[in-house]
């Protein structure tokens, strides 16, 4: 992207470039001058590994990497390294187990296990950190692996699959963190909503909203701390990585002796991202694309980017908690729409 282009793109809250569904947010570099960069996960079942592996050498080529049946790399040529592989560390374990042993016993566990998980542990395809501009590049992955029969959240009660983004922050100030934190919890609602989160998600622990009890300690108007404070109050509300929105690998990453001190958890690694996970994968559906829940996470950075709307939004939020009027009468989904410049 041109220079002048980016100060354009800069200059509108919710730019699109020719043609793309896809907005983006306020600040689309980092503090130094970087494009800011997007990993993507795609949970779905239907195509194998193997043909999965076909599918993004077609889009994003590069050299192979076998670990396993059920665990490949492919090494892009333009970006890093995709993964794709069975969402099971069980089933990870023991093909790798078979891939290094050979023996028979790991092999029939191997395939035993495979064909019996088959439809309702699913696939997973790992984007690399790609630039944040370059998201449109996945559209033809979906729609390879839709034709596939890439099967999504909707095709089954127990396809509980998720679309997660793992956006890199603009600034790992306490500030900008704090304040994108407390736009997410104002959205959260809205986006449940918006997003048509499926039942067989909502009631499995990995999406979980915020305690009330933190909702209203964070989103307090005295509440201004710098991050070991920050980090301490999140994991002292939240020590776990099953939210909605998981804060933990952007605190381990920029202090991983404080998390770790508290968090054990191997599957939670350092990077400098939000890890969202509350979209639904609707792959199989030809309407379907990412554009929809990344635009909606953009709502989230736009509130977050203007402090004066976010603290107004805030102060309402815990007005409308401490009220005594059932949410169901009167929805703070319906209410947030004003903080949010809903096109």
């Amino acid at each position: 992207m041109e220079k002048n282009e980016l100060e354009q793109d800069q200059a509108d809250p919710h730019p699109r470039t020719a043609n793309s569904p896809y907005t983006m947010p306020p600040h689309i570099q980092t503090s130094d001058g970087r494009i800011r960069r997007l990993g993507i996960e795609i949970e779905l079942s239907g195509p194998e590994v193997k043909d999965l592996v076909e599918l993004v050498q077609k889009v994003f080529p590069g050299k192979t990497e076998r670990l396993s049946e059920r665990e490949w790399l492919i090494h892009s040529d333009d970006y890093d390294t995709f993964t794709v592989e069975v969402d099971s560390q069980l089933l990870k374990r023991i093909a790798r187990d078979y891939e290094n042993s050979g023996d028979l016993i790991d092999e029939l566990t191997s395939h035993t296990l495979g064909t019996i998980t088959k439809n309702w542990v699913p696939c997973e395809i790992v984007t690399p950190p790609l630039p944040m501009t370059d998201i449109g590049k996945m559209d033809r992955l979906v729609e390879l692996v839709r034709e596939r029969g890439g099967k999504g959240t909707r095709d089954s009660i127990w396809n509980a699959f998720g679309l997660h983004f793992n956006p890199e922050i603009a600034a790992l100030d306490a500030v900008t963190v704090l304040h994108h934190l407390q736009a997410y919890i104002c959205c959260h609602d809205w986006l449940v909503d918006q997003s048509g989160v499926d039942f067989s998600r909502r009631v499995t622990p990995y999406i979980k909203a915020f305690e009330e009890d933190y909702i209203e300690f964070v989103l307090r108007e005295d509440y201004k701390p710098n991050m070991d404070a920050l980090i301490d109050d999140y994991i002292r509300f939240n020590p776990t990585r099953n939210r909605a929105l998981d804060m933990l690998p952007m605190f381990l990453h920029i202090d991983e002796a404080r998390v770790r001190e508290k968090i054990q958890d191997p599957l939670v690694k350092p990077r400098p991202t939000f890890h969202y996970r509350l979209p639904d994968c609707d792959i199989d559906n030809p309407e379907w694309g990412l554009w929809a829940a990344w635009n909606d996470w953009v709502r989230v950075e736009v509130l977050a980017d203007n402090a004066t709307t976010l603290r107004a939004c805030a102060n309402a939020y815990l007005q409308h908690l401490d009220s005594f009027t059932p949410d169901f009468l009167k929805p703070w989904k319906e209410q947030v729409v004003q903080w949010l410049d809903v096109r």
